[in-house]
This record gives C-alpha cells, structure tokens and sequence, in this order.
C-alpha cells in the first residue's frame, strides 16, 4: 500500500531545480523522505519526523507583521512563494506559502504540520533530487547520520523596533568540549608576549576545529537579514542587535566569577557579561568582513566591542565606533552609565553620546583590518535631532510653569473678586453688587485669556513631549 501512495503524488521527471524553489520534493524511489528546498539559497533541507520538520521550518521562517498578514490572507503572497512566514505578534504561528497558489497553509502543530507538507509535497526520483544540494545545517543527510543534533534555542531580538526570533539546534557536546576548553592564557618565563592580555583575549576569537555550529548561527542571521532586505552595514546592525539582546548574566557578575566563555558557550547558555559578548561580536565582525577589535575601560570594568570605521566618525580618533554588546544601543552610541555591569540608558543624559571620556581610559586590543562601518552619520544625525527636541523641552518649561503661575494666580484674585461680589448680593447691596460687576467681568475675560494662552501651550508642549518620547523609544527601541 505504501508503494501506491507514493504512486499516486505527483511525480517529477525532468525540472531545473530553481523551478522548484520552496517546494517540498518526497523522495518516492526510497522511502518518501521528505525535503524542503529553500528560495533563499535553493538547497534541500531533510525534514525528517513531525518534530523535526516543524523545527526546521520555523528556523527557517521570515517575521511578518499583523499588516502583513492580513494583506498575504487576502491577496497572497506572490513575493514570498515557498517561504514560511512567522506571526511575530501573534505567538510565532507558522505558514507555508504554497508557490502553486501563493496562498498561506496554517502549519499548526508539529503532526499537523507534517500531514500538510506530504499533502502538498512533489514526487521526485533519486536522480533529480541529487541535482540539489544539501543544505549544510539541513538536520540529517540521506544516511541518516546526524549533522545538526542538539538542543533547541530560542532567540528573541528586535530591530527597527520589530520583532524576530530564530531558533537553532546547538550541540551539548560541544558546549561540554567548550567549557573544558583552557580559560587561563600560559606562556614560559622569557617568551611572554607583548601584550599577554591581548593573547588572553586572542584564545576565545579562535574556534575549535569541531565547530562548525557558531558560524552556522551567523549564517542563519545572515540569511535571515537578506530575507527582509537588508544587507551590508543594516545586515550587520541586525545582527549585532542579536547579540545585545542576549541577556546579561547577572548571576556570573554576582558569583565574581571571571572566567570568559567563548562564543558558543554565550550562544548555548543564551546569556553573558560583558567580555562575553563582546566576543562573540567581534568574532562575528570579522566573519562579516568588518574591521573589528575589543575596547577595554578597566577604570569602569567594562569592555565593548569596536568596529572600524571612518577616522572623523570614530571614538577618539581611534578609527573604531563603539558598539555596546550587554544591552541594545545604536552603533556609535557610548552609554551614558553601566549599573551592575550592564550599560543603561538615561534621558537626562544625551549629550556626548559618541565620546566615551565617562568610562575611563580605553586600550584597544585585538584589532584587525576589514572593511568600515559607514552608517555614522546618520546615527548621529538622529541622536542630534533627539537632543535638540530635549532642548525645546527644556527651554519651554520655565515659561510653562511662569505662565501656569500667573494663571494660577488670576484665578485666585478672581475667586476673591467672586466672593466680594456674592457678599454685596447676599447683604441686599445690588447697587454694590451691580457697579463691581464689570470689573469682574474684564477681570473673567483676561483671565479666560491668559488660561486659553496656556492651555495652547501646554498642548504644544504635550505635543513635543509625546515626540521626544517618540523618537527617544524608537532610538533606543524601548
């Protein structure tokens, strides 16, 4: 019965493999293994049991807004045939854009989305499935020997002030082989090196000669910035917010305790101090082609990473822009304080945002050449058009609170006014009562006046404030 099934899907010939792009191919000569061919890089990748295949396609996914969805439900989604879409804001729930309809199947839970996939799958014969290549983390080989085991990871970071998330497989022996790795720089009295702890620092940029997995995450960013169309210094921006969404690890700087990690083990244990992410940021720059080296400030007890870029753009002239890694910040953007070893952000602080005179001498180590960052200038064009919007908030504040002060005023010299009139009335003194009246008339006009006066500007003031607060947030996506 198995055979006939097979028999009865649809059976592939003879097809270039770009024709087959985000098409779920069964490998019906065999045991109808089921594979998935990626549009961004036209590889297969196995899909293997229901739980498998539902990790592999989530880990492959592309954020979309509510906007987004709505629009793909009604419309499709011709731009994006193939690919799998994640809800973002609504739980991460998976879709499959099916490129013969473009329209979005609902992948549900790991069986259900398995059943799915086999019902839209294409029948294809060894021969033409060995035209496409296996995709590097694809889970399993065609042997079934396991290339990418391990435990699941879930990573959440934003970008642009929109959500992602990315979810990995990483290998527990590994990480065991890692964390067994030397964590204490030796060399013979003698042949010390120049600068031991530039060698120190040197050991954790280098990876075992078993990992292949901390690139692999690299890769997976890469790809999924491509997806969303940035590329160059936005891509690498992307994936440094990666990194500085990575929780600090509060528990290591309270236990004192002062061994780094090296890069995948802040990527296995999804958490790090300073030193260790900065790490894995520089390692990841210089993957990335960048120009790259660690920025030491003992006097603060904290180090960043540096990326090269333009000399006149750059911290000190140092020819290296700052980048925080234990908490989000835009490249170039110095924190204006580090409280228990994470930097923080701080309204009250937004000038000399890009001089880091405040953290104490710095010592540049591990640098090397690459290609520079050239995105500067319009990050300091945003923290300037921010601090300027500060300012007008400032300068107005003293006249606000003067002009609230003489309104406040006025409303009670005419509360006094009110009283004096109603003790005339009361008393039968109309003709008082009735020769106070038009001052206190003129005495309500000036006052509506003045309060009107103020009310305008309060409401400009407001106005200022919700965008000084606006631009402040999505600076700092808060």
């Amino acid at each position: 019965m198995v055979g006939l099934i097979y028999l009865a899907w649809p059976f592939l010939t003879v097809q270039a493999a770009t024709d087959l792009s985000g098409r779920i191919l069964l490998q019906v000569e065999t045991n109808g293994e089921a594979w998935y061919v990626n549009p961004l890089n036209q590889q297969r990748y196995y899909l293997g049991r229901p739980d498998d295949a539902f990790a592999i396609m989530r880990s492959l996914g592309l954020g979309i807004s509510e906007l987004n969805y709505a629009q793909f439900q009604s419309s499709g989604a011709s731009k994006l045939k193939g690919r799998i879409l994640l809800r973002v804001q609504a739980k991460g729930e998976a879709y499959y854009v099916n490129p013969l309809d473009n329209r979005l199947n609902y992948l549900g839970r790991p069986a259900d989305a398995f059943a799915l996939m086999r019902r839209l799958g294409l029948g294809i014969s060894n021969t033409n499935l060995d035209l496409i290549s296996i995709a590097t983390e694809s889970a399993l080989a065609p042997n079934n020997q396991v290339l990418n085991s391990g435990l699941s990871h879930h990573y959440t970071w934003s970008y642009n002030n929109q959500p992602y998330y990315l979810d990995v497989k990483l290998s527990p022996e590994l990480f065991k082989s890692y964390t067994e790795s030397p964590k204490v720089y030796t060399y013979f009295v003698g042949s010390e090196p120049a600068d031991p702890r530039a060698a120190f620092y040197g050991m954790f940029l280098q990876l075992r000669s078993d990992d292949q997995e901390t690139m692999a995450v690299l890769n997976k960013l890469n790809l999924l910035a491509q997806s969303i169309g940035l590329n160059g210094d936005k891509a690498m921006a992307f994936i440094m917010a990666f990194i500085q969404y990575i929780p600090y690890d509060h528990e290591k700087l309270v236990a004192g305790n002062n061994n780094p990690y090296y890069p995948f083990e802040t990527l296995y244990l999804d958490k790090g101090v300073c030193a260790d992410k900065t790490f894995l940021a520089v390692l990841w720059l210089r993957s990335l082609g960048y120009g790259a080296a660690i920025l030491d400030f003992p006097e603060s007890n904290h180090s960043a990473a540096g990326i090269a870029c333009p000399l006149a753009d750059s911290l000190a002239a140092s020819g290296y822009c700052y980048i925080e890694t234990t908490n989000y910040f835009p490249i170039g953007v110095v924190p204006p304080n580090i409280s228990d070893g994470q930097a923080v952000v701080n309204k009250d602080q937004l000038d000399s945002l890009f001089k880091a005179d405040r953290l104490g001498q710095m010592y540049i180590k591990q640098e090397s050449n690459g290609k520079l960052f050239q995105g500067m200038g319009a990050i300091k064009l945003e923290a300037a058009s921010i601090l300027s919007l500060r300012q007008e908030l400032d300068q107005a504040k003293p006249e606000l609170d003067q002009q609230q002060t003489t309104v406040t005023a006025s409303y009670e010299a005419l509360k006094i006014q009110e009283a004096e009139l109603m003790s005339y009335k009361n008393s039968g003194d109309i003709a008082t009562y009735n020769s106070l009246v038009p001052a206190y008339n003129e005495a309500v006009a000036a006052y509506t006046a003045q309060a009107d006066t103020y009310s305008a500007a309060v409401l400009a003031y407001n106005l200022l404030a919700q965008q000084f607060n606006h631009s402040y947030s999505s600076f700092y996506q808060q």
